[in-house]
C-alpha cells in the first residue's frame, strides 16, 4: 500500500487538533478526505480507536453569531440571565473514516447546553444526506430526541447503518440549571448498500450540526429562549452537495518553518513537532500471501499476517536544515543480519545539481538488539538518532514490540544550496521487514519485507517538499487593547494574509487559562494592510487577551498576549485612607476610559491648598499619596474632575 497524507488540525505525534476546515460562514470547502483505516471501529460513541487519532482533514461547525434575542445562556461556563444577545462559542468537529466499504462519521462537541425539542421533534446532533450510486438521496440522523428526560442519542436512517452517542461527564440533556460538557458520537454508513463498490473515489453528502441552545422540555419550539441555529456543509436540503473523497497520494507537502532548536535525540519532544502542520502516514500494508510467525493484536501467532502498523512522518525546516521526525507502533522491529537493511527510513533527495543523494536511518548495527544507524552519501550533510520504545527488542521473534521514534537532519548547504530553495525533490520509504531474525535467509518465506513509498522505489516518481512561504500565513503587525466605559476595545492589523479564515479572540483572568469570547472573519488571502476590531463588553478586573489565528486548512497560531490593568465601568472617587490622618493619606479614583484628570485639595474656605493630579490617565484605578505635614489640623475637601465627571469628598487632618 502506498503512503497517504492527511492535512492536520489534530495531531498524531503529540498532536491532534488539527486539520480543520471551518464551516459556514467562513469557508465551505467542496471536498473533505476520509482517512483510510484498517479498523475495526466499534460504534459506541467513544471515538477511542487509534484510527480516529490519525484523522487529519475534518470539519468544524461553529461558533455561531450572536442571536438577536435575549435568553438564558452560558458565559464562561456559568448559567446566567442576560439582557444581551447570547454568543455561542461551541465547536463541533466532524471526522471521516473509511474501512473497507464502510464509511464512519465521528463527531464531538463541547456544547454547554445539550437540548432536544420535547418528545416530538429534533435536538442536538448530526443530520445528513448522502447520495446512492444511482443518485438517490438517503437521510441519516444521530441526535437527542428520546422521549425521556436526560435522553440518549437516537439513530435514524433511510438505508442500512448504525449510530451511537456518548454524553460527556455532567452533561444532562435539557436541564437548564446544568452547564453541560458536550458529547461525542459515531455513525456508520454501509457504502455497498448504497450501490458503491470498493473502488469508489468519492460520495456526495450534505451535513448539518443542529444546536438548539437553551431549549428545555415544555418550551414552545422556536420560542424566545432558543437559538436553534443550524450550520451546514452543503445546504439545508437544497441543491448544494459536497464530496467525501477516499485516498490521495499527494504530489507535495508544505514544510513547517521553525526558529526553535531541535535536539537530535529521537524523542520528538520539542513543541514544534506538535505544531499542526502537514505530514505523511505510511501503512498499513495488505495481508501477506504466505504464512509465518506473525503478530496480530499484540499476540504472536502462526498464519497469514495482516500488518496494522502506521508510521506518521513530519518535516520541519530551521533555516537551511531539514528535520525529519517519525514514529512507529511496529509490533515486530527487525533487521537483516549484519549485512543488509532493517526497519526505518530510506530516502533520496535531489541536491543543487539535480543529483540523487541517499539518506538512511534504520536498524542495521551488528549484534543482537541494535540501535538505529544513520548513513548519508554526502559527508557532513546530516545526522540521525532513533529511540526504541520501552518493550522493543530488535530481532527477538518471541517479543511483541512497541515500536520506535527517530529524528534525522539534512543540511541543505552541504547539498550545494547556497540559499534555501523554494522546494526540493524527494522520495521517502518506510521499510518494515516483519519477523526477520539473525540466521533467516533474506527475503525468506517468513519475512514480509514490505516497503511503502512516497514517490516510487528509486524510480522517477519524485515528490516535492515546499520549503518557503508556507509557515506564516498571517503577518500580524499590531495588536492593542483599550478599556472604554467598562468595555475593552481590541484592534489589530495584518500586513498580509494567506488562507486566513479568521481570528478567535480569547480572554484570561490569570494569563494562563484562556476562553474564547468571539470570532472575527479574516480576509482569506490578501497582500494589503487589513485592520480588525472587536469589543469585549461589560468586563472588569485585570485581564489578558490573545488572538488564535485559524487558517482555512485548520492550522492555527497564537499571538502574544496583551495585559490590561484593572477594568472599571464607571467614574468613581473613593474615600481617602486613613481618615482621619496624620500627616499622610491615600486618595484613589477610577476612570472607565482614558481621560485628562485633575485632583485638588481645598480648605473649608474653598481655597486651593494642593494640586495633586493634573494630566492624562489611562482607564482603570489610580491612587495618589497626599502629605499634609505643612498644613494645620482641620477639615479639608478633595475634588477630582475627569471630563464631565466631578466628585468631592471630605477628609480630616488631626495632628
Amino acid at each position: 500500500m502506498r503512503s497517504n497524507i492527511y492535512r492536520l488540525f489534530a495531531v498524531v505525534f503529540v498532536l491532534l487538533a488539527a486539520q480543520s476546515i471551518v464551516a459556514q460562514p467562513y469557508n465551505d470547502p467542496s471536498t473533505r478526505e476520509a482517512y483510510l483505516a484498517a479498523g475495526p471501529i466499534v460504534v459506541d460513541g467513544n471515538m477511542n480507536e487509534a484510527a480516529w487519532n490519525g484523522v487529519q482533514e475534518y470539519l468544524i461547525f461553529g461558533p455561531k453569531p450572536a442571536t438577536t434575542i435575549q435568553m438564558q445562556g452560558v458565559t464562561s461556563g456559568v448559567w446566567v440571565k442576560t439582557d444581551v444577545p447570547y454568543v455561542d462559542t461551541t465547536w463541533t468537529k466532524v471526522k471521516f473514516l473509511k474501512v473497507g466499504n464502510k464509511l464512519y462519521i465521528g463527531f464531538s462537541s463541547d456544547d454547554k447546553s445539550v437540548c432536544k425539542f420535547g418528545d416530538s421533534w429534533e435536538g442536538d446532533g448530526l443530520f445528513m444526506k448522502i447520495k446512492t450510486a444511482g443518485g438517490q438521496e438517503k437521510e441519516y440522523k444521530l441526535y437527542f430526541n428520546d422521549g425521556t428526560a436526560n435522553s440518549n442519542m437516537v439513530f435514524e436512517n433511510q438505508a442500512p447503518g448504525m449510530g451511537a452517542g456518548l454524553k460527556g461527564t455532567n452533561t444532562i440533556v435539557n436541564d437548564t440549571t446544568q452547564v453541560d460538557n458536550g458529547y461525542s458520537a459515531e455513525l456508520l454508513i454501509y457504502l455497498d448498500s448504497l450501490g458503491y463498490d470498493a473502488n469508489v473515489g468519492s460520495v456526495p453528502v450534505m451535513i448539518n450540526i443542529f444546536d438548539p441552545d437553551g431549549y428545555h422540555v415544555g418550551m414552545t419550539a422556536w420560542g424566545a429562549r432558543g437559538t436553534f441555529y443550524k450550520t451546514w456543509w452543503g445546504s439545508e436540503w437544497g441543491g448544494v452537495w459536497r464530496d467525501i473523497a477516499f485516498y490521495n497520494d499527494p504530489a507535495s507537502i508544505d514544510v513547517y518553518q521553525s526558529a526553535n532548536p531541535i535536539v537530535l535525540d529521537g524523542l520528538l519532544t520539542e513543541p514544534d513537532w506538535a505544531y499542526p502542520s502537514q505530514y505523511l502516514v505510511f501503512g498499513p500494508k495488505p495481508p501477506l500471501s504466505g504464512t509465518g510467525n506473525s503478530v496480530s493484536s499484540t499476540v504472536l501467532v502462526k498464519g497469514v499476517y495482516t500488518d496494522t502498523t502506521w508510521t506518521p512522518l513530519k518535516v520541519l525546516r530551521i533555516q537551511n536544515k531539514l528535520y525529519i521526525g517519525f514514529t512507529s507502533k511496529d509490533k515486530q522491529v527487525c533487521r537483516f543480519g549484519d549485512s543488509w537493511e532493517g526497519d526505518g527510513l530510506f530516502m533520496k533527495i535531489k541536491d543543487a545539481t539535480n543529483a540523487d543523494k541517499e539518506f538512511k536511518l534504520y536498524f542495521n548495527a551488528g549484534g543482537v538488539n541494535p540501535d538505529m544507524v544513520f548513513e548519508a552519501q554526502v559527508a557532513n550533510s546530516g545526522a540521525g538518532v532513533g529511540r526504541k520504545a520501552v518493550g522493543t527488542l530488535v530481532n527477538d521473534t518471541t517479543q511483541t514490540d512497541n515500536g520506535y521514534s527517530a529524528e534525522m537532519m539534512i543540511d541543505l548547504a552541504a547539498l550545494g544550496y547556497a540559499t534555501v530553495p523554494q522546494s526540493v525533490q524527494v522520495m521517502m520509504n518506510i521499510f518494515d521487514p516483519d519477523f526477520y531474525h539473525n540466521g533467516m535467509g533474506a527475503w525468506g518465506d517468513k519475512g514480509t519485507f514490505h516497503k511503502t513509498f512516497w514517490g516510487s522505489e528509486w524510480g522517477p516518481g519524485m515528490r516535492t517538499l515546499n520549503l518557503t512561504n508556507n509557515s506564516t500565513p498571517v503577518e500580524l503587525t499590531s495588536f492593542t487593547a483599550q478599556a472604554v466605559n467598562g468595555n475593552v476595545q481590541l484592534a489589530w492589523t495584518t500586513a498580509s494574509e494567506r488562507n486566513n479564515a479568521g481570528f478567535q479572540v480569547e480572554r484570561s483572568q490569570d494569563g494562563l487559562v484562556y476562553a474564547a469570547v468571539g470570532f472575527v472573519d479574516g480576509k482569506g488571502t490578501s497582500t494589503e494592510v487589513n485592520s480588525y476590531s472587536f469589543v469585549d463588553r461589560e468586563v472588569s478586573g485585570k485581564l489578558y487577551y490573545r488572538l488564535k489565528q485559524i487558517d482555512f486548512n485548520g492550522e492555527f497560531a497564537y499571538s502574544d498576549a496583551i495585559e490590561l490593568g484593572s477594568i472599571v465601568s464607571d467614574f468613581a472617587l473613593d474615600q481617602n485612607y486613613p481618615n482621619p490622618f496624620n500627616p499622610s493619606t491615600t486618595i484613589s479614583f477610577a476612570i472607565p476610559s482614558k481621560s485628562f484628570v485633575t485632583l485638588k485639595v481645598y480648605n473649608v474656605l474653598g481655597k486651593e491648598v494642593a494640586n495633586l493630579v493634573n494630566g492624562e490617565f489611562e482607564s482603570g484605578r489610580h491612587s495618589v499619596d497626599f502629605n499634609a505635614s505643612d498644613l494645620a489640623s482641620g477639615v479639608y475637601y478633595y475634588t477630582v474632575q475627569a471630563g464631565s465627571y466631578t466628585s468631592t469628598k471630605k477628609m480630616i487632618l488631626m495632628k
